[in-house]
């Protein structure tokens, strides 16, 4: 089962035992049972009302881990030449070994990355950046923007980007919202792709200009 470390990621995001059961592919008792050891090592808050909150020591472990698990995610893409996809997996088991020495010497290795290869801050108290991003779902047919950020890093979100090119630092433009929640139809480098809803709000963009829509012709 995933150690204390893999519940600090996740909990960053999910509060409920519910949703860390869904994500982390658990039993609800197995997740009760490890937020009861948390808690009584002082890293969580938790109670069915209010969910899981971590605490103050426990963001501090947590903002460690996370920082180290990009690294690893830096050193597996950037030096080993990893894909992109299979470099979360691998680096969830890596960031368990990096100690802080380990991490010095990982920092000038791969020369002070900002960002994991998916655009994940690699500081996670680094503000700088993001203020201006928006989820590819908050921009209109025409609109163009710059992809930052991939939230979802599941090796099937990654191995589709990486199939259509999207990366960070890519530029994309939202060609057609289907209705009722349907998928986007956006353009990567003069090729128009689907997205799903899910996957959309998962793309975390910089705005740029809305140029409307362009004739279907200019597109052949």
């Amino acid at each position: 089962p995933p150690i204390g470390g893999q519940f600090y990621s996740t909990i960053y995001t999910l509060v409920t035992s519910t949703e860390l059961a869904h994500e982390l592919a658990l039993a609800p008792p197995s997740v009760l049972g490890m937020l009861k050891r948390l808690e009584e090592q002082g890293l969580v808050s938790y109670t069915k009302q209010t969910g899981v909150v971590l605490t103050g020591h426990g963001r501090l472990c947590a903002d460690r881990l996370r920082r180290r698990h990009r690294l690893a995610e830096r050193l597996l893409t950037d030096l080993l030449g990893m894909p992109w996809e299979r470099a979360h997996d691998i680096a969830c088991r890596f960031e368990h070994v990096i100690d802080d020495e380990v991490e010095k010497y990982l920092l000038t290795a791969l020369n002070h990355p900002d960002t994991c290869p998916h655009g994940n801050p690699i500081n996670s108290t680094d503000n700088k950046a993001g203020k201006s991003w928006q989820p590819l779902t908050a921009l209109s047919p025409g609109q163009i923007g710059r992809l930052s950020r991939i939230i979802d890093e599941s090796g099937d979100t990654l191995n589709y980007l990486r199939q259509i090119k999207l990366l960070p630092g890519v530029e994309i433009r939202v060609h057609e919202i289907a209705p009722s929640g349907g998928p986007l139809t956006v353009e990567v480098e003069g090729e128009r792709f689907a997205l799903s809803r899910a996957m959309a709000d998962q793309l975390l963009v910089e705005p740029g200009e809305n140029t409307g829509k362009r004739p279907e012709s200019s597109h052949l």
